[in-house]
């Protein structure tokens, strides 16, 4: 096993992981974070900056990607980690599992934009994801019925947490999820890309 230090204290612990590219992060990311920390009562939120996306041609330099991360996850209880970097890991799957092996006393929950269920079944393992922690999915802009309807969605329809219960999620045994809507924020980092090319 890599040797690994964990970002912060873990045992016992509700923690959420929020992983991305985070190319740039932005007031989308945060809201995400944010969202899933209050509706979850969450005790950390771990930002877990890619080392790369295999579904995306480029994703940008891992240090400005990084700092972009910590200058947007300004909440006391959030960290961000380059974890995954650490591990010297691409794929989320592995990069989860290497964690809960790590703390297996802490009661973790993968965080997720809605943005990012439509295409979920596209990641490695995707199913394996599932069956190692409990999935938080936070409502985007323009994507409620694409995410609804995802085949994540419909594979694991019966796993669904209602929203009402969200708060149980982080100890309850996977497979489970829950579809948090709240306020949207229409940030997004193609677009900031694109305005700052």
């Amino acid at each position: 096993m890599t040797r690994l230090t964990l970002p912060g204290p873990a045992r016992g612990l509700r923690i959420g992981l929020f992983g991305g590219s985070f190319n740039p992060a932005h007031s989308g990311h945060l809201h995400v974070a944010e969202t899933a920390m209050k509706r979850l009562q969450l005790d950390w939120v771990w930002w877990i900056v890619a080392r790369g996306n295999p579904l995306k041609k480029s994703h940008g330099d891992f240090e400005a990607r990084l700092a972009s991360a910590r200058a947007v996850a300004v909440n006391p209880r959030m960290i961000v980690t380059d974890i995954e970097a650490q591990l010297g890991l691409t794929y989320t799957a592995d990069t989860l599992a290497a964690i809960v092996a790590r703390a297996p006393q802490a009661h973790f929950v993968w965080l997720m934009g809605a943005d990012n269920l439509v295409g979920f079944h596209l990641w490695e393992n995707w199913q394996g994801i599932a069956q190692t922690l409990p999935i938080a999915i936070v409502a985007r802009p323009g994507v409620g019925p694409g995410a609804r309807n995802s085949p994540f969605a419909r594979r694991f329809a019966r796993s669904r947490v209602p929203s009402a219960a969200a708060r149980a999620l982080a100890t309850t045994l996977p497979p489970a999820w829950t579809y948090l809507t709240a306020p949207l924020d229409p940030t997004s980092s193609t677009a900031l890309r694109a305005d700052h090319p």
